[in-house]
């Protein structure tokens, strides 16, 4: 699967990964450098909003959950585009829901979730896939996975962008290295 953007106006970078990797630090710390520029959009983690007005929800890595976190990230996305922003930054992405379906075991349903979204996928830029190595994880009301969880989704996620061919980024070490790297691959956009 190749991943080209259809719109050469709109550059969307999608920061993805297994939780407490730093994605939501990274869109703060983007947001808090250019927050004011109309010209740049910010769309925030849809799981995390969900789960939190659905605690009740006891299957949070199956079909039906991940399919309804899918459907208000894909939203999200669109209000992004939208807004005729020339930079879209993301917490999470549309393929984030296929990964913890399919890591649960639900191949099939992890499929259908795809499928939904594969017109979707040429409108990234970039998927930064963020490595846990060295990022300290806390529990919280919505985080509730323990460490070895953590790290098997994020094999999860190497795994499905291999074998889905869709092209990544895996962004290790500081806070301050990241930012670095993002910040050179926008200068040469």
């Amino acid at each position: 699967m190749s991943l080209t953007s259809n719109n050469k106006k709109q550059i969307k970078i999608a920061f993805v990964g297994t939780s407490a990797t730093g994605k939501t630090t990274l869109l703060w710390k983007y947001k808090k450098r250019m927050g004011k520029d109309s010209s740049v959009a910010f769309v925030h983690e849809a799981a995390r909003d969900f789960f939190k007005s659905n605690s009740h929800i006891r299957e949070r890595f199956g079909r039906k959950a991940q399919g309804k976190v899918q459907s208000i990230m894909l939203a999200r996305e669109q209000e992004a585009h939208k807004s005729g922003a020339k930079i879209i930054f993301c917490d999470r992405s549309v393929i984030d829901a296929v990964v913890y379906v399919k890591s649960t075991g639900n191949i099939k349903g992890a499929n259908e979730l795809l499928e939904r979204v594969k017109f979707w996928l040429p409108t990234y830029h970039k998927f930064f896939l963020l490595d846990p190595a060295g990022i300290s994880y806390e529990k919280d009301e919505v985080r509730q996975e323990d460490e070895d969880t953590r790290q098997a989704f994020h094999n999860a996620f190497l795994e499905f962008f291999k074998e889905s061919q869709i092209p990544f980024e895996l962004l290790s070490g500081t806070l301050k290295e990241r930012i670095k790297r993002i910040d050179k691959m926008l200068s040469v956009i």
